[in-house]
């Protein structure tokens, strides 16, 4: 039997009373980093010792444990650093040549950041699409955002501190500076934090160093369905004013005009 296990995100404590159970049991455990295993393992006093499963030996070790599996009576835990395998971890190999094979396997559940972030950012909860890692190209980023310009449901990412202030610039360029986003850092740590604001207010509280970018990042952004635009142009207005004037100053024309933001109805006038 295959047991994949949430691990806490930050707090020890949040170690599940199953989950300590099913490591005590264990025959093998597995785990991507087996020093913070170890640490977590000593924590609830559990004395045993773990092989790797990292990205760089995926396609061995799952095959070693398909090997266990298939020819003996076992039970073998697989642990993340924090939170569930398979879930931006290793794993996901694991699990479908599991399937592949008729092994038995289970999920004993835990904290999870991703949950933490959108309950804590305050943003619409009802649907929420979780994209994982944001890429770190420039024009990767740019398309990946540009991909998610009419995505409805509120976007929770993954994102590095040293990378923060170059996404939330990408972003900039693809969603309205007024679209509402929040920060979670440090999440069930000593130093958790949660800002809430826009991406212009956040973008330039990172760049006057009035936000700690030290920790692991959640970054949740609201979908374009919970925007409320006082200006909407159709195609006929658009084709208009694109027709007289450059989109640039067609767009400070008519925030002159509306005293919408300049940059929202340059993107709205370029949006097909």
């Amino acid at each position: 039997m295959l047991n994949l296990i949430s691990t806490p995100i930050g707090n020890l404590n949040d170690i599940s009373l199953r989950a300590i159970d099913v490591l005590n049991k264990a025959d093998y455990i597995y785990a991507e980093d087996t020093r913070n295993t170890n640490k977590l393992l000593k924590f609830i006093k559990v004395d045993k010792k773990c092989r790797m499963l990292h990205e760089h030996n995926e396609s061995e070790a799952t095959k070693q444990i398909v090997d266990l599996l298939i020819n003996k009576e076992i039970q073998i835990a697989v642990v993340s650093d924090a939170g569930t395998p398979s879930i931006s971890d290793p794993g996901y190999h694991l699990v479908q040549e599991c399937i592949l094979n008729n092994i038995k396997f289970t999920l004993i559940p835990g904290p999870s950041s991703v949950i933490n972030a959108l309950v804590l950012s305050g943003l619409p909860t009802s649907s929420f699409s979780f994209l994982g890692f944001i890429p770190r190209k420039s024009k990767q980023k740019t398309d990946f955002f540009h991909s998610l310009k009419h995505e409805k449901n509120t976007m929770i990412f993954f994102e590095s501190a040293k990378r923060l202030q170059d996404t939330l610039e990408h972003m900039g360029e693809s969603f309205p500076s007024s679209a509402k986003i929040s920060i979670c850092r440090e999440l069930t740590k000593i130093h958790e934090e949660v800002v809430r604001g826009d991406i212009a207010l956040l973008l330039k509280m990172v760049k006057n160093n009035e936000l700690t970018l030290k920790g692991e990042f959640v970054v949740v952004l609201e979908g374009r369905s919970t925007e409320k635009l006082s200006l909407v142009m159709d195609k006929k207005i658009k084709e208009g004013f694109l027709n007289k004037l450059a989109a640039k100053d067609a767009a400070k024309l008519i925030s002159l005009i509306t005293k919408e933001n300049k940059r929202d109805v340059y993107k709205q006038l370029l949006d097909e």
